[in-house]
Order: C-alpha cells, then structure tokens, then sequence
C-alpha cells in the first residue's frame, strides 16, 4: 500500500475546508503525533496563511508528566509558534471513566484559551480504535462515524486533518525531520479499554485480516456519510412539524412518522442541542412515552443538561434543571433573576400593573404555595390557581417555578396567567408589564 504524506493530506484537507480560518490553536502533548502535526502546520503557514499557535495542558494523571511541557517548549521554540500552559484537574468520578474524564478536561482547557480553530493530531488508527471501541459498545450509525474531520459543535471548530493517515507514516515523517517526542507510559496500560483494543485487539485483526483497521476507518467515514443524510431528513422533518415562529413542533405530527423516524428526529432535535444522542434502550422509552396516549397530558423526559417536553400538542426542549426559586423583594428594578430565568419589566401606558398601585407598597416576588385564588375581572369570582393554570396552558411541572407578585399580602400578579383585577392599569395610566422568560433551551440549526 502506497504511504501517505502528511504534508499533501493536510494541505488536502485545507483546501477542502468551508472556510479558512485566521488562526490555528495545535493541542500539542508533546507525543509523535501532536509534535508531527505542528512540524507539519509550521512549514505549510506561510504559504497557507494562518496564524499558529499551540497549547499544552496538563492533568498530572501520569508521574513525570509536568516535564512533557519542557518537550513542546523546545519543539515551539524551534519552529518560532507561540505555546501556552494550561493545568487542569481531572474528574476521578467520570460516569464514562477516567479516560473520558481527560479528554473532556483537555477540551474545555483548549476553548478557554479564546478564539481559534482547534487541530488536533487523530491519525487513521486513532480513527479505526475509536470505530472499533464504539461498535463493541452497542453504539448505533452516530457512534460508529466516529470522530469528524471537521467538527464544528462547541464553541470553537475542530479540525482532524490526519485522520487518513497511518500512525506509520507519522513515525516515518518524525524519523526524516529528527523530532523529538514523549512517550506516554499510560498508554501501554491494558487496564485502559482502548489501550486494549490497540495493543491486543486491533495487531490481531490486522494480522488475520490485513488492511482492517484501514478498512473500520472506512467504515466510520462512510457512516458519516449515511449520518449526514439521516440529519438531514431529520431537519427537514423539524421544519415541516415546526410551529412557526416558536422553537416547538407539533406532537401529533412528530406521533404520526415512522419509528425510525420519531427516534431520528430525537436523536437530532438532542444532538443540535449540544448533548449527546440516548443509547437505543433510553431512546427507545423516549418514544413510547412520548407516544402514550396521555402524552399531551403532559411528559417531561430529562436527558443530561435538557429535557423533552410534551403538552397539548406541543413537543419542546427545556433546560433539565429548574431551581426552585426563593422569595424576592422587587424595589422597581427593570431585571429580577428567577428559576433559572428572568423577570422582565416593560413600562407602558394602560397595561399591565398600575405603578400608581403599586407606589410605596411591599412588592414581594413568591413562588406558588397551593391554594392561592385570582380575581381576573372586575366583579368576577376568584378562581385557583390550578384552573387559571389550566386554562392558561401552564404545564403542571412548571406551576411551582412560576413568580407570584404581592403586594402588600395581596396577590397581585401570576407568570403566565395575568393581573389581579384589582391591580390593573387602567387607561391613561402608566403601567408595569410584567414578563418572565424561562431561558428555554432551543437547537442550534
């Protein structure tokens, strides 16, 4: 099989980036292939034209680590690329373990430093041991993709511009330009599953089967391939059950798809969120619960950070979290915070609560106790709270979130239903239009 350069298989995958970017930011270990990728980038700079810099970060998981940044050092100060240092702690509690643990940590280190596209240095059999690692874990077309060349989630772009390339080539080019590189002891370590799959699994198959961890990178591209036309079918499905003008799709249109169309419109309407996509049997339960008869009577699924909410034929995302908020004294300030969102103030004339009732009073912002009752209309009854909520459309998970004004001992105000008739702006009067925003949590198209 003919060797690859990487040299010509980064300048490839420039020329076929979307856009090009101002700078670039190499996670640099101080290991062959980070040290290899930034030799590469160094020499091509000039030419290409960008800004390189790199960055090293340190978990201090492994003794003697702290001297790896001494490695990068020498190398950047070689090639003339700025370096940074960042030092991070690692979770020990990881529910994915400690391996997921790092890299996440290295990750969040990286988008700290500002601005810049991320390269990183996964080669093909980096590619082959994480589509391997994903299949024997049960994951479905999403996982098996494995890593993306150009992954553009997070708040800076990622860029794997060696993905087909062989470790073999890497350690052919360092050996040409005699660099210098650390070797990490941790990876021998077998207690580690993808030590494991990379030093007793994958030497094995190769040598049954020649060509196969070649042949699993290919086969994490072409599941990409199939992953982008899933996606797509997925937002066209989106935008056809959209209601306009809200982030919320029609729960009986969503209901009436094909099975394996309501879960790959899940799948999707989480990933675009920023989360991770279920494993088959969470999103399996997603589904029926979502298809019960009773699911406009209301269901809220958590899933890490959001959760999937349905209720009188409304399908929406929510953040998963929301804090029971505490009392709060309002003193005419145009922003409260509350439950994880906020409490607006719009002046205006003949709407809202009048500011001449509210002048020199105890205004106190309160959430629902349970038995509270509203006057809507002059003259009218007083009604609860759980058939104004009701009628209002509140879901009943939210009712306890929502603020309550009083005033002076007086209930003046509910989020989501209206003004007491009492309180009520009349005309030619100023008025205090009160507005809570719950921050939902909408897909980023």
């Amino acid at each position: 099989m003919p060797s690859i350069d990487p040299v010509a298989e980064v300048v490839a995958n420039w020329q076929r980036l979307p856009c090009r970017p101002a700078r670039l930011r190499v996670g640099l270990s101080g290991g062959l292939d980070s040290c290899v990728l930034l030799h590469v980038l160094a020499g091509l700079r000039d030419c290409l034209g960008f800004e390189l810099q790199a960055a090293h970060v340190s978990h201090g998981l492994v003794a003697g680590s702290e001297a790896w940044f001494d490695t990068c050092a020498r190398l950047c100060d070689a090639l003339g690329v700025e370096l940074s240092l960042s030092r991070v702690q690692v979770s020990r509690t990881h529910p994915e373990g400690l391996e997921s643990a790092a890299r996440e940590a290295r990750r969040a280190a990286l988008d700290r430093l500002g601005s810049a596209m991320l390269v990183l240095a996964h080669h093909r059999d980096d590619q082959a041991e994480t589509v391997l690692f994903r299949a024997v874990r049960g994951a479905g077309p999403h996982g098996v993709a494995g890593m993306r060349s150009l992954d553009l989630r997070g708040p800076n772009p990622v860029w794997r511009p060696l993905l087909a390339v062989p470790r073999q080539a890497l350690e052919a080019y360092a050996r040409l330009h005699a660099l210098s590189w650390v070797e990490d002891p941790s990876n021998q370590d077998l207690r580690f599953s993808r030590n494991f799959l990379r030093h007793a699994i994958l030497p094995s198959l190769n040598a049954r089967f020649p060509g196969a961890g070649a042949a699993l990178a290919r086969l994490g591209r072409l599941s990409a391939e199939a992953i982008e036309l899933l996606d797509e079918r997925a937002d066209e499905d989106l935008s056809t059950l959209c209601r306009e003008g809200q982030a919320r799709w029609a729960l009986a249109g969503w209901q009436s798809l094909a099975p394996a169309r309501r879960r790959n419109l899940l799948r999707r309407l989480l990933t675009l969120a920023g989360e991770r996509p279920p494993d088959e049997d969470r999103l399996l339960e997603m589904e029926r619960q979502l298809c019960e008869a009773g699911a406009g009577e209301g269901r809220r699924l958590p899933w890490e950070r959001v959760a999937l909410c349905a209720y009188r034929g409304d399908l929406w995302l929510e953040a998963a979290l929301l804090p029971m908020p505490s009392p709060l004294y309002w003193h005419g300030e145009a922003q409260l915070g509350w439950a994880g969102g906020e409490i607006r103030v719009e002046r205006g004339f003949a709407v809202g609560l009048s500011r001449a009732l509210l002048a020199g009073r105890s205004c106190e912002f309160r959430p629902r106790q349970g038995g509270e009752r509203l006057e809507l209309h002059p003259g009218g009854p007083s009604r609860s709270l759980k058939n104004l909520f009701q009628e209002a459309g509140v879901p009943p998970w939210l009712r306890a979130h929502l603020p309550l004004l009083w005033v002076d001992g007086a209930l003046a105000w509910v989020a989501g239903v209206g003004v007491a008739a009492a309180f009520r702006c009349l005309p030619g009067q100023e008025g205090d239009v009160l507005v809570w925003s719950r921050m939902p949590v909408a897909p980023q198209t």
